[in-house]
């Protein structure tokens, strides 16, 4: 097995299953001043995860941290020579070696924004050097009882870890503080779907300005839901994003019904014509889509939704469905066999119509820490 075949299987197999975390190895290491925690409990993204680093130094992976030994058979050992032992319970044998990739120094309480909000309530570092925020942190669907079914994006407030809204200004000292640390080469920006018209184009187009006004090295990504008037696709472009996602996650008509019961009011058509229109104004390889893995949908059905997608020229950004923390929900676990042969032949389809990830240059898919994708597509 060579090597990017091997941190592939491995990635692929971590994404699935996460890690059994001993809390006495939290206090254990919290003794030696390493922050080591379950992450965090709501947002938009995926949760309860840490970022690590394979043995390769670059291959980025977000796992997520049990509680449970039962919840995965993967464990987080002790720690040697900067590398935690990943041990496998069933074989009784190493798995893998992975590094933690610390959080940056600004989430400390005495890193305040100049209105005096803590600058980790403003944006987060994905994997290590991705600065994130959720500029709007509500969701008409949240209101109306048709929220997606994986989605934590308001547990966020009620665990008084962000604030409702946020603004270029303060976003901006975050991006200052953070550059000066290493930690933000790249920004994604996401929202809740408002209920206006422009489901929260007009305000990203405003902070999007700002950002773009002060820190114009900064590549910026922008995740919105599919829109009628698709003209707002060209003024947040215009405003300074430099590429966007316009997530189906589901790929079963049915199941998007169930899971996303909100969007899925919005019809297929509409994220095609969408995807088509932005793949025109970003151009080629800076439109992906979330696809979440772990539903009860036929091998044959996500590779034909999957064709479709790759074929227009989106990158899909393919990744399990993982559990919200502290919340009592019904999540299907994900085959890492079945994910891993997705990943395969998603990534022969990528290179079949000149779809490449690895020339995205902001956001999800440039992080890649959440999906295994990048690794597929080097293999070929």
């Amino acid at each position: 097995m060579n090597r990017i075949h091997r941190i592939l299987t491995k990635k692929t197999e971590l994404l699935c299953k996460g890690l059994y975390l001993d809390k006495n190895l939290i206090k254990h290491y919290k003794d030696q001043g390493i922050n080591l925690d379950f992450g965090r409990k709501g947002g938009a993204g995926p949760l309860g995860g840490r970022y690590f680093l394979f043995d390769d130094h670059k291959t980025l992976v977000n796992v997520a941290l049990w509680d449970e030994v039962k919840k995965s058979n993967l464990v987080l050992d002790k720690k040697q020579n900067n590398y935690f032992r990943i041990f496998n319970q069933d074989s009784q044998s190493t798995f893998c070696k992975l590094k933690l990739v610390e959080n940056p120094e600004y989430y400390s309480p005495e890193y305040k924004t100049s209105d005096g909000i803590e600058m980790k309530k403003i944006a987060l570092v994905h994997g290590v050097d991705c600065l994130a925020t959720t500029i709007y942190q509500k969701c008409k669907y949240w209101g109306c009882g048709e929220a997606c079914k994986f989605c934590g994006i308001e547990l966020s407030l009620k665990y008084d870890t962000t604030i409702v809204e946020k603004n270029a200004e303060q976003i901006n000292e975050v991006i200052k503080v953070a550059k000066a640390e290493g930690r933000c080469s790249h920004m994604t920006l996401t929202s809740g779907t408002e209920e206006s018209t422009d489901k929260g184009a007009k305000r990203y187009i405003e902070i999007l300005k700002g950002l773009k006004a002060s820190h114009p090295d900064i590549p910026l990504h922008v995740q919105i839901e599919p829109l009628k008037d698709i003209s707002f696709i060209d003024r947040l472009k215009k405003a300074g994003a430099d590429t966007i996602g316009i997530h189906i996650e589901i790929l079963d008509e049915q199941l998007r019904r169930e899971i996303t019961p909100g969007k899925a009011h919005i019809p297929y058509s509409l994220f095609k014509q969408n995807w088509n229109h932005s793949l025109n104004i970003f151009g080629e390889n800076q439109v992906e889509s979330f696809v979440l893995m772990g539903f009860n949908i036929p091998k044959k059905q996500i590779l034909k939704k999957l064709e479709e997608m790759i074929s227009i020229g989106v990158i899909p950004f393919i990744t399990p469905v993982r559990a919200i923390p502290l919340k009592n929900s019904k999540t299907p676990s994900t085959d890492h066999n079945l994910l891993l042969d997705i990943y395969k032949e998603a990534s022969k389809l990528m290179h079949k119509y000149n779809v490449n990830p690895l020339k995205n240059v902001a956001g999800c898919v440039r992080c890649g820490g959440c999906s295994a994708i990048n690794e597929a597509y080097r293999m070929y």
